[in-house]
């Protein structure tokens, strides 16, 4: 038999060579040293293991902070490097904030104002629909109806009389605070111009709540567009008559005058 250094192509199998080389089993200790240091490679991956499964009271930890944990005023909170004293800052004259632009008064405000932003006095309201959304008035008239019968049919009617289910129970009720809810169908509301009453919806009137934040800008002006077909089909509605409570002021045993609605 030929040995490993007389083969042509020598085939180096562990036991040939161990045979070859006379290689010695390690020592024990050796052995131990690697079995454990192989072990202790797995100690970081089971708590990487344990950290991402488990749940606790303390906070992640953060080996590079960048930016997140700094020094810096809180609100209202003093600071002597401005004469005035105040960290907070008041915003440089003519700043506007950022999503606050409003490049088209019209469509988005329903009114004109001096220096086209929302801050300042309105000088007009707009008198008609934006020319953007008169393409289309059909599909806008029916979107119109249908936001109209989810925020505003439950308390001015479905036809707009001020008779929604929810003005009609607080009057049942006798609530002191209720408002009556706005018979859209009058002189009054025909004469607003649609603009007013698309800033009416956005910003909210006395008692009734801005619907800016619920309803978006197109579905507003589909309101005001359906709102002004209600109006066509429908005859004009008198005025409310105003109540005026008697002069003489009641005794105790006497019952209080009727609240006039505001």
């Amino acid at each position: 038999m030929t040995n490993y250094q007389e083969e042509r192509v020598p085939i180096p199998t562990p036991w040939r060579l161990i045979r070859e080389l006379r290689l010695k089993r390690p020592p024990w200790w050796m052995i131990l040293a690697l079995v454990i240091a192989v072990i202790a490679t797995w100690i970081p991956l089971a708590m990487i293991y344990r950290a991402r499964h488990e749940k606790s009271r303390l906070p992640r930890v953060h080996f590079i902070h960048d930016m997140d944990h700094q020094p810096r005023f809180g609100p209202q909170d003093p600071n002597p490097w401005f004469h005035d004293g105040r960290a907070m800052r008041l915003p440089i004259e003519g700043t506007i904030a950022r999503g606050r632009l409003v490049s088209d008064q019209h469509l988005v405000l329903g009114y004109f104002t001096s220096d086209g932003t929302k801050a300042s006095s309105v000088t007009e309201f707009a008198k008609e629909l934006p020319e953007s959304l008169r393409q289309d008035l059909e599909s806008l008239v029916s979107r119109g109806e249908n936001r109209y019968m989810v925020y505003c049919a439950v308390c001015h009617g479905i036809l707009g009389k001020g008779d929604g289910v929810i003005n009609q129970r607080a009057i049942e009720l006798k609530e002191a605070k209720w408002v009556p809810a706005t018979n859209l169908l009058t002189q009054m509301i025909r004469d607003r111009a649609d603009g007013q009453l698309f800033q009416a919806i956005s910003d909210g009137v006395r008692s009734m709540p801005s619907y800016g934040a619920q309803i978006s800008v197109r579905d507003r002006w589909a309101i005001v567009a359906f709102l002004r077909k209600l109006q066509r089909e429908n005859p004009v509605a008198e005025e409310p008559k105003l109540v005026s409570p008697p002069i003489d002021t009641p005794r105790n045993d006497q019952a209080s005058p009727t609240e006039v609605p505001r």
